[in-house]
This record gives structure tokens, sequence and C-alpha cells, in this order.
């Protein structure tokens, strides 16, 4: 676990040099419980960045294309992240995505599945509606605007936690995620227009 917190004041302190990291309502995380965090998703610094920024030890489902790279397996141990296989339902990934909701740890996730290269949101996949509502644990999302550069701003706004009903349908669930991280993001942008 001390490897984890090393190299998470590195990547903060790093990436708060390097950017200009503005954050909003990090006390809507919860201090413990299960959490499914979801945000989106605009570059390969997010998930370092939203691991970095909640004050608690967080898992990362990572696409399994990444575990070829040498040495990154190495360091995604360190950083509690494991592998999905995209594109059909990953069992193995699924039942242990359930074992750390069950510890009360939390997961951070981008439901759309990958990066936007336009910024606009795509719709949620259903692999995360399928775990919130399993656990029944509490879903956290963070809205991401901005644009990554040297000293640019970029803005997460952190809302309020919330729960999906088990009987709410998948498209209505998955609709509800992405509504919610829509209006964080609006939230950002229209604070970083003041």
């Amino acid at each position: 676990m001390w490897v984890y917190w090393i190299l998470y004041w590195i990547i903060r302190t790093l990436f708060s040099l390097y950017f200009r990291v503005r954050v909003t309502g990090l006390a809507h995380c919860p201090e413990d419980g299960a959490v499914i965090v979801v945000a989106n998703h605009r570059s390969g610094f997010d998930p370092p960045m939203v691991g970095a920024i909640l004050r608690r030890p967080v898992h990362f489902m990572t696409k399994a294309e990444l575990w070829s790279y040498p040495f990154l397996p190495l360091l995604f141990k360190y950083v509690h992240a494991y592998p999905v296989r995209r594109g059909r339902p990953d069992r193995k990934a699924i039942r242990h995505s359930l074992d750390i909701l069950r510890r009360g740890e939390i997961i951070v996730l981008f439901p759309e599945g990958h990066r936007t290269e336009t910024g606009d949101l795509q719709e949620a996949r259903a692999g995360v509606v399928y775990l919130a509502q399993k656990t029944g644990c509490l879903v956290l999302p963070i809205g991401i605007s901005g644009r990554y550069g040297f000293r640019r701003t970029i803005r997460y706004v952190v809302g309020e936690p919330f729960q999906l009903d088990a009987d709410m349908s998948r498209k209505q669930a998955q609709g509800l995620v992405m509504d919610k991280i829509r209006v964080l993001i609006e939230r950002g942008e229209a604070m970083d227009r003041r």
C-alpha cells in the first residue's frame, strides 16, 4: 500500500505543476464504503488524475491491451489496476469488481468505455450499470472539463453520490449516469467562463 501512496503523491505533485488543476465538490466523496466513481474520458491523463484528486485508494479497470506493454503491468499492480477485455462481457473483471465493492472500496470507471476525441459524451456501457445495480453501492459522478496542456486549466467537478434503483431499466440507468456527468461538465465549463 505504501507504494500506492508514493505514486499518488508523485502524480499529484507533477500534474499540479504542469496543469492548473481545479477541483470542486470533493467533500461529496464518501469517507468509507463501496463507491463506483464515474467520469467522462477525454485523455489518457484522466485515470491517474481522478485517482490523484480522491483522498481514498482507488482501483482502476483498464483495457486489457495495455497489459501487453513492457513495465505497465508492474505499475498497474501498484496502482490497483486490473484488466478488462472490451467488446464482450468479461466475467473475470466483473467478479473482481464485485469483490472490490464488497470489501467497501472504490472503483474508478469511465462508463463510455473509451476516450472521445471530440469531448462529446457517448452512451454508458452496460457494465457500469450492472455493477451499481447488483451491489446497490453509491455512484460518484465527476465531470472533467478543460484541456490538458502546459499551465492550462483542467477542472474536476465532483457531484453528489447517487444510487441506481435495481428496478430501473438498463437504458434508463445508462442515461441517468451520463446525464449526471453532463451536468457536472457544464458546471465546470460555466466556472471557467466567469
